[in-house]
């Protein structure tokens, strides 16, 4: 469903009056909500993630960029609709990027998100926990961006399919040993 609602905290309103409802709590709503928010989480418990620098500029972003090896990523923090993620090949596509970020083209920007690009395949795995147990809902991917071979700009989604074919019970037996399991 749409991410406003939950990141407004919509499931925390409905649980004030004992109303049942599923989905993550405001705090939980910004791992999808809020980039930064996430790499931050990745970054205090060692999940592994690529390398990423915060900007609260113009400024500081270009100077950052002028020293970075291409393909670079650029995120806008904050919800986009699946939009506010940059590809860039180079400076210029990425200075370009920065500057529509903190123009507004997703909403307000405080801070934007610079990362490494990683080449390769994403896959979800759906997990849902009660903070005491879990419970696997297999894996997805989804294609992002607008032309074959993943090319061209990112998207809200182009489609996907499930389960992932990269999912592995050996890969699903890592998942739960060092992420999911430490934290319960």
């Amino acid at each position: 469903g749409p991410e406003k609602p939950l990141a407004d905290g919509i499931v925390d309103y409905l649980e004030k009056f004992k109303i049942k409802v599923f989905g993550p709590n405001k705090i939980a709503s910004q791992l999808e909500s809020s980039k930064i928010f996430t790499k931050k989480l990745c970054e205090k418990y060692k999940i592994p993630t690529a390398n990423f620098g915060i900007f609260s500029n113009n400024k500081s972003a270009l100077t950052f960029l002028k020293n970075c090896k291409f393909p670079i990523v650029i995120k806008a923090d904050g919800l986009a609709a699946g939009k506010g993620v940059y590809i860039s090949e180079n400076f210029f596509e990425a200075s370009k990027a920065v500057e529509e970020i903190f123009e507004g083209k997703f909403g307000q920007a405080e801070n934007l998100l610079i990362e490494e690009f990683l080449n390769g395949e994403e896959m979800s795995f759906f997990i849902i926990s009660d903070g005491q147990s879990y419970k696997m809902f297999g894996t997805a991917q989804d294609h992002k961006r607008v032309f074959e071979g993943d090319k061209g700009k990112n998207t809200g989604g182009m489609g996907a399919y499930s389960p992932s074919r990269l999912e592995t019970k050996n890969l699903s037996l890592k998942i739960i040993k060092k992420i999911i399991e430490p934290t319960l």
